[in-house]
């Protein structure tokens, strides 16, 4: 793992957990739960990283214990450009991960979706992203993309940390990726597919024997915004850096819950979410399979 990727300071998040039988709270309806995901446990290494340097945490997420209905993900979203510094990431993506996220609890994931991660690619470029990581060892093991053994490369056109071009403007065209993960149930394999402006086609998949905790057992299925700063960068944008309130905030569309016989079921309503710092990063309710996210970032 190259050092770069080990140096996240300070994190903040925004996800959506799918939710069976609850409910959607209104802002500031936002409930204790027993267990906290941390924010670290969705970056490669990155609590490798937080013990190293101190890292200062935030959460903010829907979530709800493990699901044993779905298995996979798939979602649409529009992708930004940002100029970013060394220590600055910004993303928007999709979580699959085990466990309750509880400070006690073993957690592996994986991650796809859109980044802007100066201190992995030595650019300010938007990125495709794949990633995993397993806290089952001391140290945790896992990385981005392709750096170490783990994601397997099935296709000979796409491959994890492309560039992704043209981007959206704000006020203007739109461009988007649309992002699937899902276990197989023949295999046991997580399958990934990705479609830059068009239907996700297989990328690759995560080996089932890589994320041993994983195997037949129910998950956390999450999709939204993450952030992460090492100082003395600031707090960096999340989404395009405009909240929802705006009326011009970054999205994630046609959300589609998988289960373990591959079909799909669109997200519409009984999710919850829970925020850190509306302050800074904020959410909309889910309308018709879509949300809206993001913010300019936060002074800590």
């Amino acid at each position: 793992m190259e050092k770069s990727t080990q140096q996240i300071m300070s994190y903040v998040f925004i996800v959506i957990n799918v939710i069976l039988g609850g409910c959607f709270c209104s802002v500031g309806c936002l409930e204790t739960q027993p267990f906290e995901i941390r924010p670290e446990f969705l970056q490669p290494i990155a609590k490798a990283a937080s013990r190293k340097n101190s890292t200062y945490s935030y959460v903010t997420d829907h979530l709800t214990y493990t699901s044993s209905d779905y298995f996979g993900v798939e979602a649409t979203l529009d992708v930004y450009g940002l100029t970013l510094q060394p220590g600055q990431q910004s993303e928007g993506g999709i979580w699959i991960t085990s466990g309750d996220g509880g400070q006690s609890s073993p957690i592996e994931g994986m991650y796809i979706g859109w980044h802007i991660h100066p201190g992995l690619y030595k650019d300010s470029r938007t990125h495709f992203y794949v990633g995993w990581e397993s806290d089952l060892s001391s140290p945790p093991t896992g990385c981005f993309n392709m750096i170490c053994d783990g994601f397997r490369k099935l296709s000979s056109s796409i491959a994890p940390g492309d560039v992704i071009n043209p981007v959206s403007s704000i006020n203007g065209n739109k461009q988007y990726i649309t992002v699937r993960i899902f276990k197989d149930k023949s295999s046991g394999d997580w399958n990934v597919y990705y479609g830059p402006n068009s239907s996700p086609k297989i990328v690759g998949y995560f080996p089932k024997s890589l994320l041993p905790a994983m195997i037949d057992k129910p998950v956390q299925l999450r999709f939204g915004g993450y952030v992460s700063h090492e100082k003395p960068a600031p707090s960096p944008p999340m989404g395009n850096g405009n909240a929802p309130s705006s009326g011009s905030a970054a999205s994630v569309s046609s959300i589609k819950l998988i289960d373990a016989d591959g079909n799909d079921h669109m997200a519409n309503t009984n999710l919850r979410y829970y925020e850190t710092r509306q302050d800074c990063y904020s959410l909309s309710r889910i309308d018709s399979g879509r949300f809206f996210y993001g913010g300019p970032g936060c002074t800590d």
